[in-house]
C-alpha cells in the first residue's frame, strides 16, 4: 500500500502527459498523412515533389478593427428618477453600475434589445423626456444589427471560434460531430432574423449558443485545414503534370498504388468529411454575418476567406487545388491507358 501511494502521483503525471501528447498529435495527424502521401510518391525516381513551406493564413483581425461603437446616451438624475415607474430606470441603472460599464458584447446586445422595448412601452408624461427617449430608441433600433454583430464576432467566443491555434479538423470528424454547433448557429440566425420585432431572448440560452461556437473550434480549424490541404495537393498536381513521357509501365503502376493507398483510401474521405460539414456550416456563418452588413472592412475581408462563393477565398483555392489534383491524375492514367480502381 505504501508503494502504491508513493508512485501514484507519478502515474497521474505520466497519464496526463500521454493524454496531452495524444491530443496534440491528433490535431496534426492529417499533416503526417499528407507527408506520407508525398514521401511514398517520392520513392519513385520519376517524380520530384517540392512542398512549399506552410504560410499561415492571416489571424483573426484585432478587436479594434472588428468592433463597432454603439451610441451612448446620458440620463440626468431628474430624468432617471422620473423613469423609475418602468423598466427604463432599472435598465439604465444596471448599465451605469460598475459591472454594467464593462458588459461583454453578448450582454450588451441583450441590453440594447431590452432598453428599446422598455422605452417604447414606458408611459412618460414629460413630453421633452418622451421625445428624447423616442430619438434614443430610434437610434438604437438602427444600431441593433451592429450590436448583434459585436456579440457574435467580437466576443471571446468568436475569437476562439476563428482561432488558428487548434490545428486541423480532426481526421474522423464528420457532420455528426457538429450537431450542437449547427443548432446554435440556427438559433443565433433566428435571433438575427427577428431583430426588428425585438425578440425576447433568454440570456443563458444565447450565451450557451455562443459558447457552442468556441467549444467547436470549427472556423479556425477549417481555415487551417484547407490551407494545408491546398499546399500539398498543389505540390502533387504540379509534380504529376511534369512527369516524363516514359513513366508509363511499371513506374506508373507504383505511383498509382501510392495514389490509391494514401489519397483514395485516406485523404479523399477526410476531404469529403470536411466538405460535408462546410457546406452545412459556412452558409449559416454567412447568414449571420449578413445581418450586420456593412461590416467593418477587416472583419468582412476575413469572413470572405471562408465564403463558399467568394472568388479568391481560401475555400475557393482549396476547391481548385482538389480539382487540379484529380485532373492531373486522370490525365496521367489516360495517357498511360490505365483504369482507376478505387477498391480497398
Amino acid at each position: 500500500m505504501f508503494i502504491l501511494i508513493r508512485i501514484f502521483p507519478q502515474v497521474v503525471l505520466a497519464v496526463g502527459c500521454l493524454l496531452m501528447l495524444n491530443g496534440c498529435t491528433s490535431r496534426y495527424q492529417p499533416e503526417s498523412l499528407l507527408m506520407a502521401y508525398v514521401n511514398d510518391l517520392s520513392r519513385s525516381k520519376y517524380i520530384q515533389i517540392t512542398v512549399p513551406d506552410f504560410v499561415s493564413p492571416d489571424l483573426y483581425p484585432p478587436l479594434q478593427q472588428r468592433q463597432q461603437a454603439l451610441t451612448q446616451f446620458d440620463v440626468s438624475i431628474l430624468d432617471f428618477l422620473s423613469l423609475q415607474q418602468c423598466d427604463v430606470g432599472f435598465l439604465v441603472g444596471k448599465k451605469n453600475s460598475v459591472l454594467g460599464r464593462v458588459m461583454p458584447t453578448s450582454q450588451r446586445f441583450l441590453y440594447e434589445i431590452n432598453i428599446i422595448r422598455a422605452i417604447e412601452s414606458c408611459p412618460i408624461e414629460n413630453t421633452q423626456l418622451a421625445n428624447k427617449l423616442k430619438s434614443v430608441a430610434e437610434i438604437k433600433r438602427k444600431e441593433l444589427s451592429m450590436a448583434f454583430t459585436n456579440a457574435l464576432f467580437n466576443s471571446a467566443e468568436g475569437q476562439a471560434f476563428f482561432s488558428l491555434s487548434n490545428g486541423f479538423i480532426p481526421l474522423n470528424n464528420d457532420l455528426s460531430h457538429y450537431q450542437t454547433l449547427l443548432a446554435s448557429l440556427r438559433d443565433i440566425n433566428a435571433v438575427g432574423e427577428q431583430l426588428s420585432s425585438l425578440p425576447r431572448i433568454k440570456g443563458k440560452a444565447f450565451e450557451g449558443d455562443l459558447k457552442a461556437l468556441s467549444d467547436s473550434e470549427y472556423a479556425g480549424q477549417l481555415i487551417y485545414s484547407v490551407a494545408q490541404l491546398s499546399r500539398f495537393l498543389e505540390a502533387v498536381s504540379s509534380a504529376i503534370n511534369n512527369l516524363s513521357p516514359d513513366v508509363c509501365g511499371p513506374p506508373v503502376v507504383f505511383l498509382k498504388q501510392q495514389f490509391e493507398r494514401h489519397y483514395i483510401r485516406v485523404i479523399q474521405p477526410y476531404m469529403a468529411r470536411i466538405n460535408g460539414s462546410a457546406y452545412q456550416i459556412l452558409p449559416l456563418i454567412e447568414q449571420a454575418a449578413a445581418v450586420g452588413k456593412p461590416l467593418p472592412v477587416a472583419l468582412n475581408s476575413y469572413l470572405s476567406r471562408v465564403s463558399l462563393g467568394q472568388q479568391g477565398s481560401l475555400w475557393g483555392r482549396y476547391q481548385l487545388a482538389s480539382q487540379h489534383h484529380a485532373q492531373a491524375w486522370s490525365r496521367l492514367f489516360h495517357r498511360c491507358d490505365m483504369a482507376l480502381t478505387t477498391g480497398r
